[in-house]
């Protein structure tokens, strides 16, 4: 009889959707979620375990990290590497955990940047990382429920969001970076976005293959918008692949 083929070749072609049911929600058996699972609670661990602050290296910068903060993580490099920023575009960075996404924003040009986070420690984190690079002058740090600590006049070029991928039940406010029992974040974002985005403005969204990306891409499209994969970013080890996604209004 024939050799059975390697392994890694079965995994590869294991990476599509299986049976067409979706181009980007993978079917993963359970044994591969666990392991997804044991892989996240590492990070929390790691999140959590940070003695004072501590600094990394992401996508060729580095950037402080304190307790209880989502570091820059795989999640955001397809994002980071792929969204778009004109000279003088005006930003609104939404869960902006120690800053990252902000940071690279202001780098490639931003005339103005509003963070917001509802984790008091990611506020903290990120003016560490906006005083490292010297951009408190284009950065606003904000304390914020969602959109709450906006003015409703304010608008902007662009939008950036990285939230919760999954729904799972998170205990505390590291979790919820991570998890969200009903896409609540996701649900609250998308219903207000739209009155904070100038007209022909756009979305910057991560998700992922594990993550409810149906559900989030499902619930943009039912709010008008157009999505548009821009990049992603596959795990070497494993199936994961994180996505990040372009969303406009269909005008």
């Amino acid at each position: 009889g024939m050799p059975a083929p390697p392994p890694l070749v079965f995994a590869a072609s294991r990476r599509r959707a299986s049976f067409n049911k979706s181009m980007y929600k993978y079917d993963f058996s359970n044994e591969e979620l666990s392991k997804i699972l044991n892989l996240e609670k590492q990070m929390l661990q790691n999140f959590k375990a940070v003695k004072g602050s501590k600094t990394i290296e992401y996508e060729g910068k580095k950037f402080i990290v304190l307790p209880n903060v989502f570091w820059p993580s795989n999640d955001s490099r397809a994002l980071v590497r792929n969204f778009i920023i004109n000279s003088g575009e005006e930003v609104l960075d939404v869960g902006t955990g120690t800053g990252v996404l902000a940071i690279f924003v202001a780098f490639k040009g931003a005339s103005k940047v509003v963070t917001l986070d509802i984790n008091p420690l990611a506020i903290e984190n990120t003016k560490a990382n906006v005083n490292l690079y010297g951009f408190s002058n284009i950065i606003d740090v904000r304390l914020s429920d969602m959109f709450n600590s906006l003015n409703d006049n304010e608008k902007f070029d662009v939008i950036i969001a990285n939230l919760p991928f999954e729904k799972r039940v998170a205990k505390d406010i590291v979790e919820k970076s991570l998890w969200d029992i009903d896409l609540q974040t996701n649900k609250k974002f998308f219903g207000e976005v739209k009155n904070h985005l100038k007209p022909n403005g756009r979305v910057y969204l991560a998700q992922s293959n594990f993550g409810a990306v149906d559900e989030v891409i499902a619930l943009a499209e039912s709010k008008g918008f157009v999505v548009k994969l821009i990049g992603q970013t596959e795990m070497p080890a494993d199936p994961r692949i994180f996505y990040a996604f372009e969303l406009k209004l269909n005008t």
